[in-house]
């Protein structure tokens, strides 16, 4: 009987001390709310403890009335006793370094403490993302991130914005990653121009980008990682930076309603400057006629631009969900008359936790719309802007303007009404209403991802994800359209492009310690990227036209011949990857990386597979050492990594390819050259830096310097006709380009205190550019865009940085005297160097004013040396439409330093007298004249960004959380500029035609309102 009571009081003892037991979930963070991870929680007096994660988050199993120690260094350890609750927020209050705490996301959407970090990698919040909205966000970075290098588009509203980080480095592609919530995204233009000329199928057009497509509204923030150390783990996708966007989530505990609207008016800014003091001659479709006063009629073309965007968005959160949903409109009626624009984004991102919070699922949906009625084109075909221009002086542009058509009563039917049936111009309302272009692009994104926490120290987390992008241009074509461009039918173009992604990953992570001094974070994993982009479907009536006039359908092609449907790009790869972090004392850290990639483009090559390792050190000296009281934080940091870049698809497994320029030939584009393998590109990088910041943080700076070398370009030499295989090209690897440079970050609160604070952000970047290793048999050159007619290329040349454009340079003697033939005709040279397209330095400076509830803030955007090219200036002055030409013709002629060349009867004799002007700039001017007096520095100093408003004060309101009005600019002026435009546009968002200028539409300067409510 005793043995059964002593076995029940056992029992029994034993469920009351395990009833005792709670587990604790808890949350710390510093004063101003920010999460803390890697503080350390410990039960006072016992062995148990847990550390925070990124998130600042902990779970613990405690008795009731046992006391937690959280501690964190550099912040004052707190005691909090376990009570009946199950949940524990703890603040810790410092008077110390606050970038001790600071969290930043890196790849793989992972979240790490910056002071570990081995690398650079510079974030934005996300108010700067839309505290002067553009309607593609990568515009409104400009001048902010130190390092990389921001190029809007001629292509208007919803054009494409090319990004540069650290120079480029390949012969193929120099796009970064773009990143959403950890997932690599699929950004892909539909077409991208690269021909000085123009593309008789449409014009040069700018197809957009996916990142475009996006709401700034959605995200909280952006990570830019510059170096191969930052982005190893996304091997050769992330060969060329990435760029990490973070979605909002909301907030446990808080539903809120946020609307924001954006209005701006935008004009037409840096436009040529024409002559109006001589008109043509009877008959003549050139400028060079008798003096004669004569309207400037350019100006009056171009409207007041006006875009309106508007967002919503609802956000609730509680202990165990979350949820997002967000939708946009962005509408806007651009500077060329007819150009509108459409665009709609819809958003819903859900997170849920189960099973006691160990397992986490989110899963979200975006769906985004854009309908762009004449986007800009830019070239000589196509072009509103060349007969705008170049239109004889004389003639009274408003009879064109108000009578672009008229009846002919020998076809029945309107034609265009203009003067000159030259190939590249056109009336230009004819071209805006009777060559009217329609493009639309519909982007969907899916994603589901789980999370689950195995124990206090691993996690296992996989992730899927699926892009969709489809385009789709539509141009009809009148008939008596120029005879280069059209059918005496009329010509009608369709062309549909569809791409998808699907990706997938599996992750575990592990974060722990062997001992209070040794901390350790692993990441181990394995993913897929299945990739096929812009599979087209061309309907083209060119060449045979069409049957009846103007009847724009399929039905009415008088053949199939411009008719096609091509694969665009496949490539699927598998990776395993894995990360380390080791951690001594908060003040040591050690990175190492690894990944291998197996890559189908690579197939037939022998070796599928390529391994990308990467490490790095950082080291603290402030907490290794005692300090000046003034230095608040100091760090040191190397490391070293490789990257690669694999070949694009079907060059290892040649398909065959059908063109409407060459429908006979359908052999491959390109083939591996015979006895070579086709292997990926390398890049070796090594970066070293340090980080300091003083009194208490008010003053900081951060160092970099980044040597990379990549070498293995993939080249293309045209095949021999008879060769067995039929290519038409070969593809070998080859060359080296480099890269080296330094960056600096200052930041400073100037002012702080209650009333008034400045800060202010200073970036600076310079990158030296080298090509070489270029085969001889190439010449030690490889052209990026063709001349084919004109007088501008753009190259690779072993020796020079990338990007070499090549001119037509006036021919001098050695002491700098132009050359003169027997007929005073001017000699010029063949191609040679006239310029350089990539700066020498940038520089950006950011201002953040507030008083009281007023608050200012401004971008002041660098670039300094380069050079650009403008073609425009060039054609103008051929047609003699100038300023220039005017002003000749009003001094007499052309002041010019010549003589007549060895050979000629007046050889060493000087040309005596001006020269006529309509002679000079007829062969100097035009598109296959002596460009190299065309170039320009692209030197400019420009006010980016400009944000002036008022916070309301809410806090006595019900129904109102925050609310802010601001008057907002983009572009407003320069404060210093060389070029006849604006240097910061870029034709393509493609390797070539670059630091060029053929007839692009003008940039616009916008000013408006921004005001932003939350409920």
């Amino acid at each position: 009987m005793r043995k059964i009571f002593l076995i029940v009081m056992v029992i029994f003892t034993t469920q009351v001390t395990l009833a005792q037991v709670k587990k604790i979930n808890g949350f710390v963070s510093d004063a101003a709310g920010t999460p803390i991870p890697g503080a350390n929680v410990n039960v006072k007096g016992e062995a148990n403890g847990a550390t925070t994660d990124f998130d600042g988050k902990f779970s613990i199993e405690v008795k009731p009335g046992a006391t937690l120690v959280i501690s964190y260094l550099g912040y004052e350890t707190r005691n909090m006793e376990v009570g009946e609750s199950s949940t524990i927020n703890v603040k810790l209050n410092s008077a110390d370094s606050t970038v001790l705490t600071e969290v930043v996301v890196t790849s793989l959407g992972i979240k790490k403490s910056k002071k570990s970090l081995t690398y650079s990698a510079q974030e934005l919040k996300g108010e700067d993302l839309v505290r002067a909205k553009d309607p593609n966000l990568m515009n409104t970075i400009a001048g902010k991130i130190a390092g990389v290098a921001v190029t809007k588009s001629a292509g208007g509203t919803g054009g494409s914005t090319k990004v540069t980080i650290r120079g480029n480095s390949s012969t193929t592609n120099n796009n970064p990653l773009y990143v959403v919530d950890g997932v690599p995204m699929l950004n892909i233009s539909s077409i991208q121009p690269n021909d000085s000329f123009g593309s008789t199928q449409g014009g040069n057009r700018d197809g957009g980008d996916v990142i475009g497509l996006l709401n700034p509204d959605d995200f909280e923030g952006m990570t830019v990682l510059k170096g191969a150390s930052a982005t190893a783990l996304y091997g050769s996708q992330g060969a060329r930076g990435v760029i990490l966007l973070t979605s909002k989530k909301a907030k446990e505990g808080v539903s809120s309603f946020r609307a924001s609207s954006n209005t701006t008016v935008e004009t037409a800014a840096y436009l040529p400057k024409f002559q109006t003091s001589y008109i043509a001659k009877p008959g003549a479709d050139e400028s060079w006629g008798a003096a004669q006063s004569t309207p400037d009629h350019t100006r009056d073309f171009f409207d007041t631009g006006v875009t309106q965007i508007s967002s919503f968005g609802f956000s609730t959160g509680s202990q165990n969900s979350a949820t997002n949903i967000s939708y946009a409109n962005t509408s806007s009626n651009g500077v060329l008359p007819t150009n509108s624009l459409s665009k709609n984004n819809f958003s819903i991102r859900q997170m849920g936790k189960f099973f006691g919070d160990r397992l986490t699922v989110n899963a979200n949906a975006n769906y985004t719309s854009q309908y762009v009625t004449n986007r800009p084109t830019s070239g000589l075909y196509f072009n509103p802007l060349t007969g705008l221009y170049l239109m004889p002086r004389g003639y009274d542009f408003n009879e064109y303007k108000n009578n672009f058509e008229k009846f002919d009563p020998a076809r029945n039917m309107m034609v265009q009404n203009w003067m000159t049936d030259r190939d590249i111009e056109q009336n230009p309302y004819w071209g805006l209403n009777r060559n009217k272009s329609k493009d639309g692009s519909q982007y969907m994104n899916g994603a589901v991802g789980l999370n689950y926490k195995v124990n206090n120290w691993l996690s296992i987390g996989s992730r899927y994800n699926y892009d969709r992008i489809t385009s789709e241009f539509d141009k009809e074509i009148y008939a008596t359209t120029q005879g280069t461009l059209s059918h005496p039918n009329g010509r009608y173009i369709n062309i549909n492009d569809v791409s998808t992604q699907n990706y997938g990953d599996l992750i575990a992570t592990i974060n722990t310690k062997f001992s209070d001094d040794l901390t350790f974070f692993a990441n181990v994993g394995t993913s897929f990227t299945k990739t096929s982009l812009n599979d087209e479907t061309v309907l083209d009536s060119d060449p045979s036209g069409l049957g009846i006039t103007n009847w724009f359908t399929l039905h009415n092609f008088n053949s199939n011949t411009g008719n096609y449907q091509n694969y665009g790009y496949r490539r699927e790869q598998q990776s395993v990857f894995a990360a380390a972090t080791f951690g001594y004392k908060n003040m040591l850290y050690i990175d190492v990386t690894g990944r291998n990639d197996w890559s189908s483009t690579l197939a037939n090559t022998g070796n599928m597979s390529f391994f990308y390792p990467s490490a790095g050190v950082t080291a603290l000296l402030s907490e290794m050492f005692t300090m000046p009281e003034s230095i608040s934080f100091a760090k040191v940091r190397a490391s070293y990594a490789q990257v690669g870049n694999d070949v694009p698809a079907f060059y290892t497994s040649p398909t065959s390819a059908y063109t409407a320029a060459n429908p006979q030939n359908i052999n491959p584009t390109v083939g591996p050259r015979p006895g070579t393998n086709l292997k990926p590109e390398s890049q070796d990088s090594y970066e070293l830096g340090t980080e300091w910041r003083f009194v208490n943080n008010r003053f900081g700076i951060e160092l970099t310097y980044y040597n990379n070398k990549t070498k293995d370009q993939l080249l293309t030499i045209p095949a021999p006709a008879t060769n067995a295989e039929g290519y038409q090209n070969y593809a070998y690897n080859g060359g080296v380009i480099k890269n080296n440079g330094i960056e600096i970050l200052v930041n400073a609160k100037i002012i702080d205190n209650d009333k008034f604070k400045w800060d202010a952000t200073l970036n600076y970047s310079k990158n030296n550019n080298e090509v070489s290793g270029l085969p001889e048999e190439l010449g030690g050159t490889v052209i990026l865009t063709q001349p084919g007619v004109n007088s501008y290329r753009y190259s690779l040349i072993n020796g020079r940085p990338f990007g070499v454009i090549e001119g037509i340079n006036l021919k001098k003697d050695a002491q700098g005297r132009v050359l003169l033939n027997e007929d005073g005709s001017i000699q010029k040279t063949d191609f040679e160097e006239v310029g350089n397209a990539n700066p020498d330095y940038m520089l950006g400076l950011n201002n953040s004013f507030k008083l009281g509830n007023y608050f200012l803030n401004f971008t002041i955007d660098g670039r300094f040396g380069g050079d650009v090219m403008s073609l425009t200036e060039a054609v103008n002055d051929q047609f003699g439409v100038s300023k220039a030409t005017g002003d000749a013709r009003a001094a007499g002629g052309v002041d010019i330093n010549a003589v007549y060349a060895p050979g000629t009867t007046k050889a060493g004799q000087a040309y005596a007298g001006k020269y006529n002007a309509e002679s000079y700039y007829s062969q100097v001017g035009g598109r296959a004249g002596i460009t190299g007096e065309y170039v320009y520095s692209a030197t400019n100093v420009s006010l980016r960004e400009l944000a002036f408003g008022y916070t309301f004060d809410l806090k006595n309101s019900k129904i109102f959380k925050a609310a802010n009005l601001s008057v907002v600019g983009r572009n407003l002026f320069f404060f210093y500029k060389d070029a006849p435009f604006d240097p910061n546009i870029s034709l393509s968002t493609g390797n070539g035609l670059q630091g060029i200028d053929v007839y692009a539409a003008p940039s616009t300067r916008s000013i408006g309102l921004n005001l932003n409510v939350t409920f």
